[in-house]
This record gives structure tokens, sequence and C-alpha cells, in this order.
């Protein structure tokens, strides 16, 4: 049988209401609280007992405090005197506990009680709340512009997903708290001078939700990039996971240590910011390398031939391509790159292939290569919204930074040869054709380039490999 446990709680910093509730079922369920930090609560077992607890809050403590000062200790040693015994302490936050019968209250004054978590919300909580919403603000900002300037890109990425949706999710909860504590504090002042204490009506649950819902998003991020993603994607996952960890616990652990040698809480305060920015940015510098130097050296796919071009080692990739140069020309091309990539999220999927010759061939300028664009659409309403974002990027009619007479041009063509619902292709304002089109089919959206005007047959052979029939 275990006899501590700990448990990750979602309280807001003033809710002393919902702490107090808390702890007394806990208490008589067995278990009574001795730690509290940003990992979780530890609790200790003990006989199933009626415990009455007290939530004080001393705004002169920090986190970062070798021990309790000389009047926290005064303080201490006076609620033990009326029966009050210390169950922890974190930061501004102190927890009584009393096992009389209606013992004496710690807070006789209302008014006082209300300034007092009001000056502790001021020297941490409100100021955690304002900094993190205003980089919840910025990101959600740097999300709406990257959705308005690359919708395509930002849908596809899983990764972008799960980062935006977890800022969404801590922006609301910071400005929920930020304004659940203003809301209670008017509340409590009115209440204050009639001689009564309010209680606090805390969003626990909600809180609750929003921490189950980025755990989700995170698992299903995890295993998303393990089930579909590549090798280079998979390492940055684990690296990253592994920073972050790193970085949390080393951080942790050298305050501790300093707390631990008692050290002053003005060094330990300026070294521990410190180092978690040094830690930081050398951190991912390591990250950015190792990812490089692995990609480079073929290290994630050792079975990848390779060759070397200007002093570099590159990969002969053979990935499988729904379509390539000898299904559309009856040729053979021994030595080409087949190279796949892209990114896929449950909303779409934008892959990129290329067929094309190795950088150190002979005739490489000559050597025909095949590239094209497949944007599958899942959430068919997005379908009408990708189109547009395709069309206007291979369409500089409204691009001022292009001269008058230099600007390429995307109209509709005769779709039937391509067997899609549309289909466009991009000329000159001079009405010289490029050989690069976009075929727009049910549940999907081709860009193609060719090297060469492509045959009525070619396009029929295009059309059945990438419309989504075959492939």
């Amino acid at each position: 049988m275990k006899n501590r446990k700990r448990r990750l709680e979602m309280f807001s910093f003033y809710d002393h209401t919902g702490i107090r509730a808390h702890l007394e079922q806990m208490a008589q369920k067995g278990w009574l609280l001795e730690h509290m930090s940003n990992f979780g609560w530890v609790y200790r077992r003990i006989p199933p007992q009626k415990l009455t607890f007290f939530v004080s809050y001393y705004p002169r403590a920090s986190e970062f405090d070798p021990e309790p000062g000389e009047d926290q200790k005064t303080f201490i040693d006076f609620c033990a005197h009326t029966g009050w015994k210390l169950a922890c302490t974190s930061a501004q936050i102190q927890i009584f506990y009393n096992d009389r019968e209606n013992p004496v209250p710690i807070e006789t004054d209302p008014a006082l009680e209300v300034e007092t978590i009001h000056a502790a919300a001021k020297k941490n909580a409100l100021p955690s709340y304002i900094i993190l919403g205003i980089l919840g603000l910025l990101q959600t900002f740097l999300l709406v512009s990257r959705i308005l300037s690359d919708p395509i890109g930002l849908l596809s990425s899983s990764s972008t997903l799960v980062s935006g949706s977890a800022w969404l999710i801590l922006l609301f909860l910071c400005a929920l708290e930020t304004a659940g504590y203003f809301r209670w504090r008017r509340k409590a002042k009115k209440a204050a001078e009639h001689g009564e204490f309010l209680d606090v009506k805390g969003h626990t649950r909600l809180q609750q939700l929003c921490m189950g819902a980025v755990i989700l998003i995170f698992l299903w991020w995890v295993l998303s990039i393990l089930l579909t993603g590549d090798s280079l994607t998979k390492l940055v996952m684990i690296l990253m996971v592994l920073y972050m960890a790193l970085l949390i616990g080393l951080v942790n652990l050298m305050k501790i240590q300093m707390k631990k040698w008692k050290i002053s809480c003005n060094i330990n305060r300026t070294v521990t910011l410190v180092s978690c920015f040094i830690l930081s940015f050398a951190m991912m510098a390591v990250i950015v390398w190792l990812a490089l130097r692995a990609y480079s050296s073929g290290i994630l796919e050792p079975d990848a031939r390779t060759y070397e071009y200007e002093g570099q080692t590159r990969i002969l990739y053979a990935d499988e391509l729904p379509l390539t140069l000898e299904q559309l020309t009856e040729e053979q091309y021994d030595g080409y790159i087949r190279e796949r990539s892209g990114s896929e999220s449950p909303l779409l999927a934008d892959l990129t292939m290329r067929q094309q010759p190795r950088l150190d061939a002979e005739d490489y300028a000559l050597s025909p290569s095949l590239e094209y664009r497949i944007v599958v659409i899942k959430a068919p309403f997005l379908y009408s919204w990708c189109q547009s974002e395709l069309l206007k990027d291979l369409d500089d009619s409204d691009d001022t930074w292009i001269p008058e007479g230099y600007k390429d041009l995307c109209l509709p063509r005769d779709p039937e040869p391509w067997d899609a619902g549309e289909a466009y292709q991009v000329v000159s304002q001079e009405g010289q054709p490029r050989n690069t089109w976009l075929l727009c089919y049910p549940d999907r959206l081709v860009e193609i380039w060719l090297d060469w005007e492509p045959t009525a047959r070619q396009m029929e052979i295009i059309g059945k490999r990438l419309g989504g029939k075959s492939s």
C-alpha cells in the first residue's frame, strides 16, 4: 500500500474556498497534503478523519526563498498556539489544518483578507497571467497572419495546429482567470464592507477540461507523427520533447538545490532566469545541429543510396510516386531521384512529388523532370478556400511588385482531357503558355509543372493517376 501519492490539481490562485473544500474531502478519504509544486500536490496517508483547513496568503514570500522569513515564522508559531498546524507552503500560499471542532478562525477581518490576497496576486499570479496573455495574443496574431498568407500550409500542418490550439486555450484561461479574479475581488470588497467573507466560485472544472483537451491534442500529435511522419520529423519531435523535459527539469533542479544551499532569494531568482534563458538557446541550437547533421549525413535513412556533390552527401531518394516520368513518356530514367514530401493533418494533406536527375548528372540541364503538388481536402468546407488560394498563387494580376508585361495569368482551360472538374493553365501576359497547370478534382487540387506541352494521352494519364481514382 502506497503511503504517498501525487495529483495534478487545478485551482485558481485565489480560490481558497475550493482548495479548502478539496483538502477536507481528501482528509476524510485518508490523505493529507504535505507538498505543493508546479509538478503536482503530494499527499501522505493518514487515518480518515475530519479536518478543517485554512488557506493563508503571505505576499512577501517567494518560491525562491530558501526558508520562511522571520515574520512568516512568527505567524506560523502564532497559528500553532491556536491549534492550526502547517501542512505546507508554496510561494505566497500557506496551508493550515486543525483537528478541533469549531476551531478559532485564523482570519477575522474580511477586508484585510481581500487586500492580502490582492497583494499576493500582484506579486506572482497576475503578472504571470498578463505575460502569458500577451504571448497568447502574439501567437494568435501570428496564427491569423499565417492563415491569411498560407492557409494550406497551416491547415495541413499537425504541429502548427497543435501549437496554435494550445496557445488559444492558454489565452482563454489567462483571460478567464484574470477576469474571474477581478470580478471576485470587486464583490468581495463590497461584502467586506458589511463584515462578510465572500466564497470563491472557481473554474476548476473548466480548467480540468482545458488541460484534458491539451493532453489529448498533444497525444494525438505524437501518435500522428509516429504513424505518418518521416524520419526527420520523428527525430525533431523526440528531440523537442526531450528538450522541454530537460529544460524544465534542469532549471527546477537548479532552483531547488540553491534553496537547499540557503542562497538568497534574489540570487536564486537571477541565476534561475539567466540559466533558463541560456539553456533554452543552447539546447535549441544543439537540436537544430543534430537534425541538420542527421538529415545531411543520411543517418535517418541508412538503407538509402547516397552520392557526393559539392562536398555534401546527397540522398538518392527512391520514394513511391503516384505518377512518374516513365508512365508519361514510356522511357526509362536511370539514376533519377524520386522524392515525396509534405505534411498532413485531419483537415488537409499537402504533398509535393519530384522526379529529377542527380545534381551531378552530365546532362542535368537538358534532362526532363517532373514535379507536382497534391492538396487533398478532407474537410469539404475548405475546398473553395484552397482553390482560390492556389489560383491566387499562380496568377500575378493583383501583384503590384511585378511590372505590367511580366506577369503570369492563370486562365481556365478545357478540363475534359484531364478528366477534371476544372482546369487552369498559367500563361504570360503576352499569351505564352507556361505548362503549369491547376487541376480541380472532387476531393483534391493538383498543381503540376512540366518541361514540355503534354499530349492528350499524357493528360489522360495525369488525370487517372492524380485525380484520386487510382492513387
